[in-house]
This record gives structure tokens, C-alpha cells and sequence, in this order.
């Protein structure tokens, strides 16, 4: 409930779509509320809808963290990478190329060389 003297925050929205605008109308008439406690509702129950598929995203997220913090010996992870290193041939290879003779009129090679 709010106090007598105190402001309620302030919103403007703009319709891109004047049929939106135009539908909020009518199913506020039709309700018998205000164009704006409709909207206000209708957008609070639609990001309490949202928070809460967020918040299960998150505690998701959260869960396959502690999973794997906690399921991993680091140490034979690290190892076995090492192990890797050495025993399994390197799928990228680098050599060198020639760099091809191309005119740099503006210096933007030379800048970054």
C-alpha cells in the first residue's frame, strides 16, 4: 500500500504496433481497469514467469559446477593431459608460409609488424 505524499515510479511505453496498443484498450474496457493496471499486471506476471525460468537455468548452471569441482581428481586430469602431450600426434601443424607480395599503400601492415 502506499503512503499519502509518496510517488509511484514512472513509465512511459511506446507502442510500436498500434493494434497492441489499440487490444490493451479493449481487454482493459472489457475488465473494467485501467489501461495501465492491466499492462502492469500482465508484464508482472510475465516476469515472475521469467525470473523463474531463469532461476532454474541458474541453480542447472549451478548444480553442473558443483558436479564438476567436485568429481574430478585435477591431478589425473592434468596428468593424463600430459600424457596426451607427449604420446598422441598434434592434430594442428604449423609451418611457415611466404608472406605474398601485396602493396600496402596505407601502412597498415608496417603498423602492426
Amino acid at each position: 500500500m502506499q503512503m499519502a505524499g509518496t510517488t509511484s515510479p514512472k513509465f512511459t511505453l511506446r507502442f510500436e504496433h498500434q493494434q497492441t496498443h489499440e487490444l490493451l484498450r479493449i481487454v482493459a474496457h472489457h475488465f473494467g481497469t485501467s489501461m495501465n493496471a492491466l499492462a502492469e499486471d500482465m508484464i508482472s506476471r510475465e516476469l515472475q514467469a521469467i525470473g523463474l525460468a531463469i532461476e532454474h537455468d541458474l541453480y542447472g548452471t549451478l548444480d553442473l559446477l558443483q558436479r564438476y569441482r567436485g568429481g574430478e581428481d585435477i591431478e589425473a586430469g592434468l596428468s593424463a593431459f600430459a600424457q596426451a602431450e607427449v604420446e598422441q600426434t598434434d592434430p594442428l601443424q604449423a609451418r611457415m608460409v611466404s608472406q605474398p607480395e601485396t602493396t600496402d599503400a596505407l601502412g597498415v601492415a608496417e603498423a602492426f609488424a
